[in-house]
Protein backbone atom coordinates (compact mmCIF):
# COMPACT_ATOMS: atom_id res chain seq x y z
CA UNK A 1 0.00 0.00 0.00
CA UNK A 2 1.34 3.72 -0.89
CA UNK A 3 0.89 6.26 0.65
CA UNK A 4 1.76 10.00 -0.17
CA UNK A 5 3.32 12.71 2.41
CA UNK A 6 4.35 16.34 2.11
CA UNK A 7 7.77 16.84 4.08
CA UNK A 8 9.08 20.50 4.58
CA UNK A 9 12.86 20.32 5.11
CA UNK A 10 14.80 23.92 5.49
CA UNK A 11 11.39 25.71 4.33
CA UNK A 12 11.46 23.45 1.02
CA UNK A 13 8.41 21.58 0.57
CA UNK A 14 8.53 17.72 -0.85
CA UNK A 15 6.14 15.06 -1.80
CA UNK A 16 6.99 11.59 -1.27
CA UNK A 17 5.78 8.11 -1.69
CA UNK A 18 6.10 5.81 0.79
CA UNK A 19 5.46 1.68 0.66
CA UNK A 20 4.71 -0.30 3.71
CA UNK A 21 5.95 -3.46 2.96
CA UNK A 22 4.40 -6.70 4.73
CA UNK A 23 5.58 -9.17 6.66
CA UNK A 24 5.22 -11.34 2.92
CA UNK A 25 7.58 -8.24 1.32
CA UNK A 26 10.16 -8.44 3.82
CA UNK A 27 13.28 -9.79 2.79
CA UNK A 28 13.91 -13.51 3.58
CA UNK A 29 17.63 -14.14 4.58
CA UNK A 30 18.71 -18.09 5.14
CA UNK A 31 18.70 -18.92 8.28
CA UNK A 32 22.28 -20.19 9.85
CA UNK A 33 22.71 -23.68 11.34
CA UNK A 34 25.42 -24.82 13.50
CA UNK A 35 28.15 -27.02 11.94
CA UNK A 36 30.30 -29.60 13.57
CA UNK A 37 34.21 -27.88 14.24
CA UNK A 38 36.31 -30.35 12.51
CA UNK A 39 38.61 -32.37 15.10
CA UNK A 40 42.39 -32.60 14.28
CA UNK A 41 43.78 -36.15 14.75
CA UNK A 42 45.35 -37.65 17.95
CA UNK A 43 48.94 -39.19 17.21
CA UNK A 44 49.13 -42.64 18.28
CA UNK A 45 52.41 -43.02 19.57
CA UNK A 46 53.43 -40.63 22.24
CA UNK A 47 55.63 -38.07 21.09
CA UNK A 48 59.14 -36.94 22.98
CA UNK A 49 59.02 -33.27 23.96
CA UNK A 50 61.79 -30.99 23.14
CA UNK A 51 64.51 -30.40 25.72
CA UNK A 52 64.27 -27.96 28.22
CA UNK A 53 66.90 -24.70 28.59
CA UNK A 54 68.26 -24.69 31.89
CA UNK A 55 68.29 -21.37 33.43
CA UNK A 56 71.51 -20.48 33.88
CA UNK A 57 73.00 -17.42 36.70
CA UNK A 58 74.22 -14.14 34.66
CA UNK A 59 77.34 -12.82 36.87
CA UNK A 60 76.05 -9.61 38.63
CA UNK A 61 76.59 -6.68 37.02
CA UNK A 62 78.44 -3.90 38.97
CA UNK A 63 75.87 -1.58 40.23
CA UNK A 64 76.37 1.79 38.97
CA UNK A 65 74.27 4.20 40.77
CA UNK A 66 73.63 7.36 38.18
CA UNK A 67 73.53 10.44 39.63
CA UNK A 68 70.29 11.45 39.70
CA UNK A 69 69.46 15.32 38.82
CA UNK A 70 68.46 17.65 41.99
CA UNK A 71 64.66 18.06 42.31
CA UNK A 72 63.57 20.79 40.68
CA UNK A 73 61.99 23.49 43.14
CA UNK A 74 58.09 23.78 42.75
CA UNK A 75 57.66 27.18 41.77
CA UNK A 76 55.75 29.19 44.02
CA UNK A 77 52.27 29.98 43.48
CA UNK A 78 51.83 33.59 41.97
CA UNK A 79 50.52 35.79 44.42
CA UNK A 80 47.96 38.71 42.84
CA UNK A 81 48.82 42.29 44.63
CA UNK A 82 47.01 42.89 47.81
CA UNK A 83 43.71 42.61 47.72
CA UNK A 84 43.22 41.32 44.17
CA UNK A 85 42.03 38.27 42.74
CA UNK A 86 44.15 36.40 40.16
CA UNK A 87 42.43 34.81 37.64
CA UNK A 88 44.31 31.94 36.48
CA UNK A 89 44.44 29.66 33.13
CA UNK A 90 41.45 27.41 34.02
CA UNK A 91 43.24 24.59 30.93
CA UNK A 92 46.34 24.33 29.30
CA UNK A 93 45.80 26.63 25.93
CA UNK A 94 46.39 29.30 23.67
CA UNK A 95 45.23 33.43 24.46
CA UNK A 96 43.31 34.25 21.00
CA UNK A 97 41.93 37.36 22.47
CA UNK A 98 42.46 40.14 25.28
CA UNK A 99 39.25 42.56 25.65
CA UNK A 100 40.65 44.13 28.99
CA UNK A 101 43.34 46.85 30.15
CA UNK A 102 44.72 47.94 33.60
CA UNK A 103 42.04 50.48 35.06
CA UNK A 104 39.20 49.26 33.19
CA UNK A 105 35.99 48.31 34.88
CA UNK A 106 34.51 45.29 34.52
CA UNK A 107 30.75 43.83 36.06
CA UNK A 108 30.74 39.69 36.90
CA UNK A 109 30.13 37.97 33.82
CA UNK A 110 32.27 40.17 31.55
CA UNK A 111 34.09 38.18 29.06
CA UNK A 112 37.88 39.00 29.44
CA UNK A 113 39.84 36.55 27.06
CA UNK A 114 39.76 33.65 25.08
CA UNK A 115 40.96 30.80 25.32
CA UNK A 116 41.59 28.40 22.98
CA UNK A 117 42.11 24.55 23.98
CA UNK A 118 41.47 21.69 22.50
CA UNK A 119 40.17 23.76 18.90
CA UNK A 120 37.42 24.94 21.28
CA UNK A 121 37.22 28.71 22.00
CA UNK A 122 36.53 29.19 26.25
CA UNK A 123 35.53 32.75 27.58
CA UNK A 124 37.30 33.49 30.59
CA UNK A 125 34.67 35.92 32.44
CA UNK A 126 35.06 38.34 35.38
CA UNK A 127 34.51 36.18 38.69
CA UNK A 128 32.89 39.34 40.30
CA UNK A 129 32.66 43.15 39.53
CA UNK A 130 35.96 44.97 40.01
CA UNK A 131 38.73 46.90 38.06
CA UNK A 132 41.45 45.39 36.61
CA UNK A 133 44.34 45.90 38.18
CA UNK A 134 47.19 43.48 35.88
CA UNK A 135 47.00 41.78 32.76
CA UNK A 136 49.70 39.12 32.39
CA UNK A 137 48.75 37.33 29.08
CA UNK A 138 48.65 39.09 25.80
CA UNK A 139 47.30 37.24 22.48
CA UNK A 140 49.38 35.09 21.23
CA UNK A 141 50.49 33.97 24.26
CA UNK A 142 50.36 29.53 25.37
CA UNK A 143 49.26 28.97 29.32
CA UNK A 144 49.23 26.21 31.14
CA UNK A 145 46.58 24.73 33.74
CA UNK A 146 46.80 27.49 37.06
CA UNK A 147 49.09 30.11 35.17
CA UNK A 148 48.32 33.55 36.36
CA UNK A 149 46.45 35.75 33.37
CA UNK A 150 44.35 38.89 35.21
CA UNK A 151 44.31 40.36 38.59
CA UNK A 152 41.13 42.11 39.37
CA UNK A 153 40.60 44.32 42.36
Amino acid sequence: MQKKYRIIVNGRVYEVEVEELGASMAPNYPQASPAPAPVAAVPSQPVAAAPMPVPVAAAPAPSVQPSAPAPKPSPAAPTPPAGGTLISAPMPGKILKVFVQPGMQVKKGFNMLVLEAMKMENEILAPSDGVIKEVRVKEGDNVNTGDPMVVLG
